[in-house]
């Protein structure tokens, strides 16, 4: 009698814990999932944003596409920008990340990042679990609009320490949402090494320096230029166009007037690629160009446009040291440095970016602008 009584007492406690777990997994399991499956992230704005711990699926506005290929997450893209595809107008061929990763030019548009379009629609069709913003406006733009979390990542020029220390600080905010920490300190570490490397090799310098055809929602004749350049910045070159503005937060662009350029008359000039055709037009028009000492003396090559591209702002950066410092960079093979650094950012195809460039849109070499 008493093991019966017992049996029944066993029973009855196992139907307790079973009806409890019951209870608790339809009537707690909403509670529980909302306070695990979400973490709290503090953007570059500033601004907290709620987002899933576990993201698959991501899209970029303002060409933040660029730093998630970088942290290795081109596979949970699922939307680019106009400016970065295979359709009219794209220059999905004249972006690094997007040579590497020509799977990614068919994606679906999502906006565009030249008129500052977003579609929105088409984001909710894509449903990303985080979009990623380049300002806090147009995020919580987005954000209201879809629903969807947005974060605020930097995508600008790193032409200050400021803005460096805060592109550093906003990859390893984008490596957390998207499960990518370890990759984010390895990139940091590479750009750190890449700085550390320079400094190194440089001292401040009285010959003095200047980039023409600075490329800016376009090409530019020779009088366009960016006193804040960074791959100066990063060689401690004297740039001669830094007198316009140097301020922390001065613009990336600067145009000068024909009579300005000649009277600083720069010992070297470095022209974008991107504005070369421009550029010569303008000095074949301009003759008196030719009394500038860097043509008259043979001063003057031709660098990738870097814009906001931070690997073609290294592989510029490198080249660009060899001219200026050639005993300090004697080891350096511009085209291979470029290679490596072009891999190490985008992965993919990036050991094919710098021969894209040199077969389509320009490449490290000496111009005689007297000639062309």
């Amino acid at each position: 009698m008493i093991n019966i009584n017992r049996k029944i007492v066993i029973t009855i406690i196992i139907g307790i814990l079973c009806l409890g777990g019951i209870l608790y997994f339809f009537l707690g399991l909403e509670k529980v999932s909302s306070d695990t499956s979400t973490v709290s992230i503090t953007d570059a704005a500033n601004r907290t944003v709620q987002v899933p711990v576990q993201v698959n699926r991501v899209v970029g506005t303002g060409t933040s596409n660029r730093n998630i290929v970088y942290l290795n997450s081109s596979d949970k893209l699922v939307g680019i920008e106009q400016i970065e595809s295979n359709s009219a107008g794209g220059w999905e061929n004249q972006l690094p990340y997007m040579i590497a990763h020509p799977e990614l030019r068919s994606l679906p548009v999502i906006g565009d990042a030249r008129k500052n379009l977003v579609n929105y629609e088409k984001i909710i069709e894509l449903d990303p679990d985080v979009i990623f913003a380049g300002n806090p406006q147009q995020a919580d733009d987005i954000q209201n609009k879809t629903g969807i979390p947005t974060v605020v990542v930097y995508v600008g020029a790193v032409e200050t320490p400021e803005q460096m220390d805060n592109y550093k600080k906003s990859l390893k905010i984008m490596g957390k949402v998207l499960g990518k920490e370890t990759r984010a300190d390895e990139l940091v570490n590479y750009i750190d090494s890449c700085q550390e490397d320079l400094a190194n090799r440089t001292s401040f310098s009285n010959k003095t320096v200047y980039v023409g055809g600075q490329v800016y929602y376009g090409a530019h004749d020779i009088t366009s230029t960016n006193p804040h350049y960074p791959p100066f910045t990063l060689l401690n070159a004297n740039n001669i166009a830094s007198v316009i503005n140097t301020t922390a937060n001065a613009t990336s662009h600067a145009q000068i007037d024909r009579e300005q350029l000649i009277k600083w008359n720069p010992d070297v000039i470095f022209i974008e690629s991107g504005s070369l055709a421009t550029v010569t037009n303008d000095t074949t028009k301009h003759p008196e160009y030719n009394d500038l000492k860097a043509i008259q003396d043979g001063n003057v090559y031709e660098v990738l446009s870097c814009c906001y591209d931070k690997d073609i702002m290294f592989a510029d950066a490198y080249y660009i040291g060899k001219i200026l410092y050639p005993e300090q960079f004697s080891d350096v093979d511009p085209e291979e440095k470029a290679n490596e650094i072009f891999m190490e950012f985008n992965g993919g195809s990036g050991g094919s970016v710098y021969e894209t460039f040199k077969t389509q849109f320009g490449e490290f070499k000496k111009l005689d602008l007297r000639t062309l």
